[in-house]
């Protein structure tokens, strides 16, 4: 009677799991595979969470997982931190947060005085978050401390794509190219997110320099802002340098079935295909090397 009950024990697991609403199944993916978010998921309200996750069951909106704890970021600091006080608390973890004195800033959009059109044009998310008409956009209203915000989101993006590569691996083994694909490209944009946002952030020293001494001061002064970018750009190194391993992991696993043709992968038994955006990672890192970018290296501790 109890080996009986115990045979059908994860069957039954199974299907409470897939009757239960998207933010419990999150919440139970978040403890297993990236317990450092759990926080955001569990604060994050359930509508959002529904309207985010655009499919029933994990398994079909897995790919999104990555968006919703991004907004869940920018809705736990909005809930537990704020630009009007002394400082800004940004979490990274239940036992790491950057603590950033606040400072008058000015609107991001003043940087297109210093950015030529044509480098705005290779910048994928320059028109979301630096030439925009949304005045209140954080990036707007709080200048570079809105940038930090939304690397910090981009960062927590990235970071638990790259922790799901073991949610695939229990889920699907070596099995379903197509599905290992789809995870290639859904992180293919994360990437070169956090390095844009050094582009963004970079630029906006440059032109405070110029036009905002004070500015410029407070930043150059500020250390929890150091540490933070520092922070940020180093795991976004470790990032990328363990997206290269596993993507080679894969690709091995899957030799003749899945083949990297021009910046995009491709199951060449099924020709479906996806980008991975080599080329922006290329051109994103290519244009932070350039000289004009010496004072953002100076902030890097």
């Amino acid at each position: 009677m109890h080996s009986r009950s115990f045979i059908f024990l994860p069957v039954l697991a199974a299907i409470l799991f897939s009757l239960s609403g998207k933010k419990e199944q999150l919440l139970q993916l978040s403890k297993k595979y990236f317990p450092e978010n759990y926080v955001l998921i569990k604060e994050y309200d359930e509508a959002s969470i529904n309207d985010l996750a655009k499919a029933d069951s994990p398994g079909e909106y897995i790919s999104n997982v990555s968006t919703v704890v991004h907004e869940a970021y920018h809705d736990y600091l909005g809930r537990h931190s704020s630009y009007y006080d002394s400082a800004m608390r940004y979490r990274i973890n239940d036992t790491l947060s950057f603590e950033v004195r606040n400072f008058k800033t000015f609107p991001s959009v003043e940087i297109n005085n210093i950015v030529p059109a044509a480098v705005r044009k290779r910048v994928f998310r320059y028109d979301t978050y630096i030439d925009t008409k949304e005045k209140f956009h954080v990036t707007q209203q709080f200048g570079i401390l809105g940038l930090l915000e939304e690397a910090v989101a981009y960062y927590h993006s990235f970071n638990t794509e790259m922790l799901l590569f073991k949610f695939y691996k229990d889920k699907y083994g070596w099995k379903k190219p197509d599905k290992w694909m789809s995870y290639l490209g859904g992180m293919a944009s994360f990437r070169f997110a956090i390095t844009e946002f050094e582009l963004f952030m970079s630029w906006y020293l440059q032109y405070a320099k110029t036009k905002h001494p004070s500015v410029y001061r407070d930043i150059m002064n500020n250390k929890g802002l150091k540490k933070l970018v520092t922070f940020l750009h180093n795991e976004n190194r470790r990032l990328s340098l363990q997206y290269d391993k596993n993507r080679q992991e894969i690709l091995e696993q899957f030799k003749g079935t899945l083949e990297i043709h021009e910046s995009s992968i491709f199951n060449t038994k099924t020709y479906s295909g996806s980008g991975l955006f080599d080329e922006e990672v290329k051109e994103m890192n290519l244009l932070l090397s350039k000289p004009e970018h010496h004072l953002y290296k100076d902030l890097l501790r």
